[in-house]
């Protein structure tokens, strides 16, 4: 023990820049480390907020690489910088994760639309897109700046007739003028409603909706968008969370495996 806390002080207190190579499997059990140090606890402290956690990992990676360079050590200073980016992904995930279970989520009959204002996502199941009822329309932010189109189209049960109040509206936009025609084509999972701020622009599209084809909305008819569902974008979060530190420390140790081999057959070469 007083022998390996010597070592350690003896690393420690190396002037900047003298180089030390450690042997290889402890080299990979220090990156290892210093991947587990850097993932577990800001993705820890990401669930409580997601500055705590990236603070957090800004520190230690600071830490790492100031002993890094302090000792010399290669291993420390390639983990540090190999760990940074996979970690502030997992913190990431664990933002998104938090979220998605913040949503509330209600599963109906797209009938039962407008009277659901109570969830932030409707997931359909028995739905369709009346494609054959589609409105498009292109407005500029600016004299000479970008267009946007906008798209409509009714959202009604698999058994809708024409002549019945359309329970929701699918809407689009983008900066390609054929995008939204080949978006509301697909169908239709999980939506979410647009805000005030946007059912604004959409106003017109109703009343064309009514000009044109002689449809009538439902009271309350929700404007809706695609969404992920929440379920999905949890699952996402997680594996993101995990698969990205394992995804980093393979690359890492991949990396130190190749400098490491390389480095031999020099000094081969060289003897």
């Amino acid at each position: 023990m007083t022998t390996t806390t010597t070592t350690i002080q003896q690393i420690l207190h190396q002037p900047p820049g003298e180089k030390t190579v450690l042997p290889l499997l402890s080299a990979i059990a220090m990156g290892f480390g210093v991947f587990v140090l850097m993932s577990v606890i800001p993705v820890a402290l990401g669930f409580l907020s997601y500055g705590l956690g990236m603070g957090v990992l800004v520190v230690l990676s600071l830490a790492g690489l100031s002993l890094g360079y302090r000792a010399g050590i290669l291993s420390i200073l390639g983990a540090t910088f190999a760990a940074l980016l996979p970690a502030a992904l997992a913190v990431g995930g664990a933002d998104d994760l938090k979220a998605a279970r913040r949503v509330s989520v209600a599963e109906i009959a797209v009938a039962d639309a407008p009277r659901r204002t109570d969830a932030q996502v409707l997931l359909f199941s028995d739905v369709r897109v009346a494609s054959e009822f589609v409105v498009t329309w292109t407005t500029r932010r600016s004299p000479g700046g970008q267009e946007l189109h906008y798209a409509m189209a009714p959202l009604v049960p698999a058994d809708w007739q024409r002549g019945t109040p359309v329970p929701a509206w699918r809407v689009c936009s983008g900066g390609d003028a054929d995008w939204c025609r080949w978006a509301l084509s697909h169908p239709v999972r999980a939506t979410q409603r647009l805000n005030a701020a946007d059912e604004e622009r959409y106003r017109p599209g109703v009343a064309e909706m009514t000009q044109r084809f002689g449809l009538t909305s439902a009271p309350g008819a929700p404007l809706l968008q695609l969404t992920t569902p929440p379920a999905e974008r949890a699952e996402a979060a997680v594996t993101g969370m995990i698969v990205m530190p394992i995804l980093g420390f393979v690359v890492w140790l991949l990396g130190l495996l190749l400098w490491r081999g390389v480095r031999r057959l020099r000094h081969g070469a060289a003897g």
